[in-house]
């Protein structure tokens, strides 16, 4: 080419993008990306779900619809197991965020794709997780290649037999039970077969009913009692000298309308005893039994606080001893006759040692007989005796007796006529001796004494002084207190210069007496017809 030719004008050079052209061919990149993956891991329905967390360590609550089936292929290697999965969550993208947030959202939709591709091949258990598990990681986990070990199966629990209750053997009789005369004209009662029940509970043992005459001798040996006896109406057991009764804990002998009579003899007394170191029940005379017992010991008893009942029918005891028991004797509306016996050294939680109330007219013999030396609780006399009925008459003979101890060594309460007499008594110690209660004003119109009563040539003496200084100074007790007019002339007071009243006789130092007493003359010497201390 020459110079003076003209030279080609110079080419156009090519368009060239600009930094704002490929911003906007990117995002359209990314956003095709991201609507391509939307299609592609979107479920088959065409609603729109909420938007789900990303991410979460939360397991999603339970529904209550069927779970649907998992269509998605399992990872190699993974083992299907059993029970419904819970659906995948379902993204939803928003076109209208920022092309940066676009971006951060279509990374953590492929994390939470991948990680809910993953849980759907594995079992979810089927209750909440339980407190104190650590949350998970939010990370990608890796698709597990071993399935999961089942769940531990939990044997049940055996079945154990339960035994079926079955009744307790009958007890083998054995010489401990009761020994009967054998003779012709008794027939022995039958022995009693115990009940099959359904339970395994000890049955009760009835009592053993001594029907017709029953008598225990001793050559049959100790008659041990291991559970009640019942004498009904109509009966009679005779017990002969020399026998011994042994009676079981708790055990009890009753005169049910029947007689029961002890016939012991001074060198061969019958006796009442405990078969073991526990205490037996007592001897209980109900409405027309009649007691009887002669040279008799009763110790080891009186398991409910009484050792001796009568109620409603009679009890006669005569050179007996009652001692070493856990109460005292009762009689309620029977004759009563005592004679040469004693009540000591037993416990008595209520009531007098010697207990006798009437509501109506009856007898009351006591005679030569030791009351005293029994642990008796507060306020308790030795001996009490009651007449309930303001119209029918006590009768008593009350005479040669020791009584010693007790809030009263003897005690009358009545809202009705006592008469009889009540001489050669010994009255010692503790805080009274003789106490006569009353609620009906009893004396006649002329001022005299109601009350056939003769109380003389008792010694009163030996009680607690009352808690003043002429009592405290002179050791002066109290003899005798009375809440009606009251006759006790010729009794020894403790003192020659006869018993102490302020008014009448403020010059005696002898046991003190009430205002209601009559004393003078007074005895200036011991009877010689009452027992010694």
């Amino acid at each position: 080419m020459s110079e003076i030719e003209p030279s080609p004008p110079p080419s156009s050079p090519a368009p060239r993008l600009n930094r704002d052209t490929l911003l906007l061919i990117g995002a359209l990149a990314l956003l095709a990306l991201g609507v391509a993956l939307t299609f592609l891991f979107s479920p088959t329905t065409d609603d729109i779900g909420a938007p789900t967390s990303i991410a979460t360590s939360e397991r999603p609550p339970t529904q209550a619809a069927p779970y649907p089936v998992q269509t998605s292929p399992m990872p190699a290697g993974s083992v299907a197991t059993a029970g419904p999965t819970y659906p995948v969550a379902q993204p939803t993208v928003d076109i209208a965020q920022t092309q940066t947030s676009i971006v951060q959202e279509i990374t953590a939709l492929a994390a939470t794709v991948q990680a809910e591709t993953v849980s759907a091949t594995t079992t979810v258990p089927a209750y909440p997780v339980p407190e104190g598990t650590p949350p998970a990681q939010p990370t990608i986990p890796t698709p597990p290649t071993v399935a999961p070990p089942p769940p531990p199966t939990v044997a049940p629990p055996p079945t154990v037999a339960v035994p079926r209750p079955t009744s307790p053997p009958p007890p083998t009789p054995t010489r401990s039970d009761l020994v009967i005369d054998d003779s012709p004209t008794v027939s022995p009662p039958p022995k009693a077969t115990p009940v099959p029940t359904a339970t395994a509970a000890p049955t009760p043992i009835p009592a053993l009913v001594l029907r017709g005459s029953t008598r225990w001798a001793a050559g049959q040996g100790p008659i041990v009692l291991n559970r009640d006896v019942q004498i009904p109406p109509g009966s009679e057991l005779i017990i002969e000298p020399g026998v011994e009764v042994r009676l079981g804990p708790a055990v009890s002998i009753y005169i049910d309308g029947g007689r029961m009579i002890a016939l012991g003899q001074p060198e061969r007394p019958v006796r009442f005893v405990g078969a073991t170191g526990t205490r037996w029940s007592g001897i209980f005379g109900r409405p027309g039994g009649f007691i009887a017992l002669e040279h008799t010991e009763i110790r080891g008893g009186g398991l409910g606080g009484t050792v001796l009942v009568s109620e409603e029918g009679g009890l006669v005891m005569r050179f007996s001893r009652i001692t070493d028991n856990g109460g005292g004797v009762l009689v309620v509306d029977s004759q009563l006759e005592m004679t040469q016996s004693e009540i000591a050294g037993n416990d008595v939680p209520f009531g007098a040692a010697l207990d006798a109330a009437y509501s109506r007219g009856n007898f009351v013999t006591l005679s030569g007989n030791r009351i005293g030396g029994n642990i008796l609780s507060s306020g308790a006399p030795m001996v009490r005796v009651a007449n309930q009925n303001a119209r029918d008459t006590l009768n008593l003979t009350i005479e040669g007796n020791l009584f010693r101890g007790g809030s009263a060594n003897v005690q009358l309460t009545t809202n009705g006529m006592l008469q009889g007499t009540i001489v050669c008594n010994a009255l010692i110690g503790d805080n009274l001796g003789l106490s006569l209660r009353s609620e009906t004003l009893q004396v006649n119109p002329d001022g005299s004494f109601l009350m056939p009563l003769r109380i003389e040539q008792n010694l009163i003496e030996g009680h607690t002084p009352v808690i003043r200084p002429t009592y405290l100074t002179f050791g002066i007790g109290r003899g005798a207190a009375s809440e009606i007019a009251l006759d006790m002339r010729n009794n020894w007071w403790g003192h020659a210069s006869g018993p102490y009243e302020p008014d009448a006789n403020p010059q005696g130092i002898g046991e003190a007496v009430g205002s209601n007493i009559t004393f003078a003359p007074w005895l200036t010497a011991p009877p010689a017809c009452a027992p010694s201390r």
